[in-house]
Formats: structure tokens, sequence, C-alpha cells
């Protein structure tokens, strides 16, 4: 795979034309400097912005009018980071340039309303996230337009011979400009289908991405090129052609851009890279120096969120990437620097045991949404959340992924499966693999399930909601649940379980809650006795429960839906990978590097200390954390890295017995073959 540096910085520079003296304090051997002495190897430089306005001589569009008179500002960062040996890349964009909008309505989206830019009229919003109408929009399918960019990226390459171009916002906003209209009614796509619109959305960007990345090839076949327009969205590539895999061939490496105090939230970044670790492209995390988001001037990232995210980068393999935005002036700011180098150092020392590593998961979870479908839905953030706190090692996987190297599949809550995505699994569990359904997942799209092996009947979707599950400690199941009748809040469905057996049954209530039946203030109460509908469903090499549990848990958090979870995977995965004494907001991953296995061991804890995002501001310790790493056979050493302070450990029953006497925040565990 090919090496990107680790200890980047994005730097924004969306200058607004009515700030003077833009450019006015640069200087090119501090600004080097303050890069170097902070332990940054890489940055992404503005070539232009979403003001629409170049910081360099163009002959293209036109220069910020404020830059300082004959300051080439992008071609001075360029230069003084080479002389440092700093890689840098040249930021432009796509579909937002203010300037270039004012210069060519004709070239601008219109969306469903008929608003030309898709932005309503005197809106002073901040942009919060991906969809919001902060900036007006260009067409991504306008060829005026697409050539014009053409020209702007062989310009920025002629001049400059980047190490890389970083193109922003490749987004079409449910474009139905006369030439989307055309298009659409083209390949009898009805417009006044948002279905339709979207399918046409999709089509755009992936032919955008894939011919931009050949014409930029074809100029510098060197040039490393990235398309920030979602390539690590997953879902089940039941359509190839508007999958996110097709994005992904356009892109050399793949970046996560993911702000947890945003709209992306702390749950974002792992989902997204417990899938796109499969691929043979390097990863980069995305986060900022911001308390709050990208342009959150005269804000600091508490320093123990920003290692936080930063450690957890790297204990997925991926680079780090800390987003900043220049001062108007030029000039850098040395306490932000300094709060960045103070990170950027420790994660230097603990490169040689995380670049070019390899995950190692046990249980493969098909994504649970189909094409253009949200990535980020209940279940998937759910099924994340179960596993990490149950210290499960997992892998999202699509409907094109071989899965025999898996010991467990999850179909988590709405997975339907086409005959070919069926015959896969039924072939996986012919030969002795494992398998947990939840909720309508084992579906055929069309009903009924489709692997017919499970000899499981699909009534419908269940009548009563919410139902209740009637656990039983004495059935010899669910041995470490008290025995109570649990609500189940979100909808399930009803089935036949054939032959196999039934460990805990549905009690339902007594009506379902209206206008005019209910009882108190929430749900109807539970009968006194369970039905004959089951609940959980087990059928030696699989085990099915009738509600959708893991949407369940990302929406009320219920610990006994989790606990119900974690008893289900004890009877399917009899040995895990790893062990761990540690509480449940401990994370944990496992890599390999040559011939050894990278441990890494996270404990920070966001807490909702505000009305609006999550913090992390302290690292609490854990002591005496007790490990067992299932290996097969006795390691040479086990040591921490980077400090290589050796642990005492033993070996027997096919694991690795040690105890990690501190956790302070984050912590690799070195296991040499």
């Amino acid at each position: 795979m090919k090496y990107l540096p680790c200890r980047q910085i994005h730097l924004d520079f969306h200058t607004s034309p009515l700030i003077p003296g833009v450019g006015s304090r640069f200087n090119a051997e501090e600004f080097a400097g303050t890069l170097k002495k902070n332990h940054v190897n890489s940055i992404n430089l503005f070539g232009k912005c979403h003001h629409g306005f170049y910081y360099y001589p163009t002959k293209l569009g036109r220069v910020h009018p404020s830059l300082e008179r004959g300051l080439d500002l992008l071609g001075g960062q360029i230069g003084a980071c080479r002389a440092e040996g700093i890689r840098s890349a040249i930021y432009t964009t796509a579909a937002w340039a203010e300037d270039t909008c004012d210069a060519h309505p004709e070239w601008m989206q219109v969306d469903l309303e008929g608003q030309l830019g898709g932005k309503p009229p005197f809106v002073n919003d901040y942009n919060t996230g991906i969809g919001a109408r902060a900036w007006r929009s260009l067409c991504l399918n306008n060829p005026e337009y697409l050539e014009y960019l053409r020209r702007e990226f062989k310009e920025m390459i002629d001049l400059y011979h980047p190490d890389g171009l970083w193109i922003d916002i490749i987004l079409q906003f449910d474009c139905i400009c006369p030439r989307c209209l055309g298009d659409m009614k083209k390949q009898g796509l009805n417009p006044e289908k948002i279905g339709d619109v979207r399918v046409h959305n999709r089509q755009v960007e992936i032919r955008f991405t894939n011919e931009m990345y050949r014409h930029i090839k074809k100029i510098d076949k060197d040039c490393d090129v990235y398309f920030n327009g979602a390539p690590a969205e997953f879902d089940q590539v039941d359509d190839r052609e508007l999958s996110t895999a097709r994005r992904r061939e356009g892109n050399d490496f793949i970046d996560i851009e993911s702000l947890p105090s945003d709209a992306w939230g702390y749950s974002h970044f792992p989902i997204l890279v417990n899938y796109v670790n499969r691929f043979d492209k390097p990863i980069t995390m995305m986060n900022g120096k911001f308390h709050k988001s990208w342009g959150d001037f005269g804000s600091l990232r508490n320093r123990a969120a920003l290692e936080y995210e930063c450690f957890r980068a790297l204990a997925y393999g991926a680079g780090v990437c800390v987003g900043d935005q220049l001062h108007p002036t030029g000039k850098l700011d040395e306490t932000v620097y300094r709060h960045i180098g103070g990170v950027f150092e420790q994660i230097e020392r603990k490169e040689p045991w995380c670049i070019n590593t390899g995950k190692i998961s046990q249980i493969g979870v098909y994504a649970s949404n189909k094409v253009m479908e949200d990535t980020m839905n209940n279940a998937n953030e759910g099924v994340y959340r179960m596993l990490t706190e149950l210290h499960y090692l997992f892998d999202f996987i699509d409907f094109e992924d071989d899965v025999a190297g898996y010991e467990a599949l999850i179909l988590p809550d709405t997975v339907r499966l086409p005959p070919a995505a069926a015959t896969r699994i039924s072939a996986y569990l012919s030969n002795g693999g494992k398998l947990l359904l939840t909720g309508e997942s084992g579906l055929a799209p069309g009903g009924g399930f489709a692997l017919s092996s499970l000899g499981l009947t699909h009534l419908g979707e269940e009548e009563y909601s919410p139902a209740y599950a009637a656990i039983r400690r004495e059935d010899g199941f669910f041995t470490e649940i008290p025995s109570m009748d649990y609500a189940v809040y979100r909808r399930g469905q009803r089935v036949d379980a054939g032959n196999n057996r039934v460990p805990a049954r549905l009690t339902l209530p007594y009506f379902n809650r209206t206008w005019e039946h209910f009882c108190s203030h929430r749900q109807t109460p539970p009968k006194p006795d369970p039905s004959d509908y089951p609940f959980v469903v087990e059928g030696g090499n699989f085990i099915y429960i009738t509600h959708p549990l893991f949407a369940d848990y990302a929406i009320n958090g219920c610990k006994v839906h989790k606990d119900i979870i974690a008893a289900c995977l004890k009877h399917l995965v009899r040995e895990p990978l790893v062990k761990v004494s540690g509480p449940s907001t401990l994370e944990l991953t496992l890599r390999k590097k040559d011939k050894s296995r990278i441990l890494h061991l996270l404990h920070y804890i966001p807490m909702r200390r505000c009305k609006t995002i999550d913090i992390i501001e302290d690292v609490i310790p854990l002591y005496h954390v007790a490990l067992e790493v299932k290996e097969p056979a006795r390691p040479a050493a086990v040591y921490l890295a980077p400090e290589k302070t050796a642990l005492d450990f033993t070996y027997s029953e096919g694991y690795v017995k040690y105890t990690l006497p501190e956790l302070n925040g984050h912590q690799m565990v070195v296991l040499e073959e």
C-alpha cells in the first residue's frame, strides 16, 4: 500500500472579499518553521476557496481582491514546505465557489424548489454539515463548468507540481437544471420522483469523480488525487454502478472527514473505518482543532479530545489530518500549533507500530443499508456501539465480500438478502459458519426468508409495538439476565420457528396504544404470560431475534438489549479474539505488522456536558487491566509501545495472558511472534 504521511494539517482559507490585507503577514520561512517544529509532515494548502477566489496568479478566475499585491500565497506556502521536506497538496472546491456563481449563474444547480444555486434568499446560516444551504452550488453536470475545472486542475499542476490535489464538495443537491432534466428524461428517470433525482445525483457524482481522476492522471500520473464526495460511505453494493465502490475508483486515498462535535458525532469515524479498513488504499481521519467545527475561529479542541480522536485513528490503521483555518493575514497561530504539535509529537513516536498494519477481525457485519440510503442509520450505529462495548473485533462488509474468514456474521435489523447474497451465506453456514440475524434481516426483498436452511416462516410484521421480551433465566440460555418481561420499543417481525429451539418468547401487551385505547403514561403493560410467538430462535449455527435490537439500542440505550446480544454471541463465538477485564468504555483494536500483533487500548469518555455536543475533557486512567489475546503459539515477547517496556505473560489454552499495569488514554501492547 502507498504510504501517506500520518501527521497532516488541512489548512482551510475560506476568506471573504470584505476582509482587507489578505496575506499581509505571511512569512514563508516562519510559516514552514512553525509546521516543522510542531511535527507536521503534510499539509493541504488552498488554491481556491468556497468564496470562489484564487490565492495564486490564475489566468482563469479572480485572484482574491484583497490579496497583497504581487503575492503568490499558494506558491510561497508550497515552496517553503518543500524546503522543509513537508508534503503539500493543493485544495480546491468544485460545487461551492461563490465568485464563480456570480460570474456564471448559468452553471449553478437548480433545486427542487426552483432556487438557483440551491440556496434560499436571505439565508445567513452556518454551514453545519453535508446538505447545508449556506453556500450556492454549481452543477457538476454542466459541460462548460466541467471544462473550466479541467483547465483549473491543469493550471495548478503546471504551476506548482503539487504532491496531490484535494478536491472538495463533489455533491449534487437534487439538481433539476435544464441539463440534468434532459439527462433524466433520456434515461427514463422521472424528475418528479425524488428517488429518480437521487439516482441521477449519484450518477453525476460518480462520473465527475472518475472522469476528472483520469484527466488529472494524464497531466501528472504521480499526483495523488482525492475527491471529497464521501468515498468512505458504505452500502451493500446492491447496485454496483451506483455504489460507493465506484467513487473509490477515482481516489488514490480515503480521507474520512469526521469532526465529532459537528453533525458527525463520535460514532461516525469508527463505523466508516471499520468498512474501508479492508481496501488497499491509505486512510486518513480528518478532525479539527476547533471546539465546534470548521470556521470556529478563536477556539481550541480540548487536549484530551484531540488525543483521543488522533490516537483512535492510529488504532484503526489511519493517518491523522487536523483541520485548521489560516487567519486572513496568512500567519499561523503559535498557540494552535503548539497544541497540535504536542499530540503530533506523540504520534511520531507511535508511528513505527502504526504504519502499514493490517486489521484483525473475527465477525463480519453486513452494512445495514442499500445504495443511497443513510449510511449512519440506527442499526449500524447500534451494532457498532454494542460490539465495541462488548470488545468484539469486527468489520462492516457488503454483498461483494468474501465471508469465509469470519467466525460469525451479523445481519443487523434491515439486511434483506438478494439471491446471490443468500447463496453465499448459505454456503458459509454449510462450511461451519455462524449467523446472528435481527428484525427483518434475512428476508428476501420480496418477502419470506431467503435462507431456507433456517427453517423459519415469516408471518408478517409484528402486530404489537412496543412488545416485551420474556426472558426467563431458568430456561438456561440467558443465564446472566434476571427474569422479566423487558420492553422492546421498535416494531419487530412475527415468525414461526419451525423445529428450532425458542429460548425466549414474546409477551404481548393488552393492546396497542391509540388515541382512544391507552393505559398510563406510555406503553400498555404486558399480559401476565408469554405468547406462543418467538422472540429468540436458536438453530445451532444461527440465532434469530425477531426485533431490531441494534436500532433500539442506538435510539433508547437499554442495557438489557446489549445483554441479550451478548448472550447470543457467547453461544456463537466461543473464543473471542480478546478477553478483557476493563469496563465497556474501554475500546480495543488488534492489528498485525510483519511478525507482530499490536493491541490498541483506548479509554476516553465522551460526555454530553452541554446542550449541543459531546465533550471529552479528562483522561480517566485504568489500572491492572487483565487481558487475554488469542494466539496460535506462545509469543517471543510482550511489551508496551513505544516505551518498549517488557510485560510478564503466560500462555495457556490458546491465549496470551498478561496484565496492563496502567492505561492512561492510549496504550499499544506488542506481541512478537
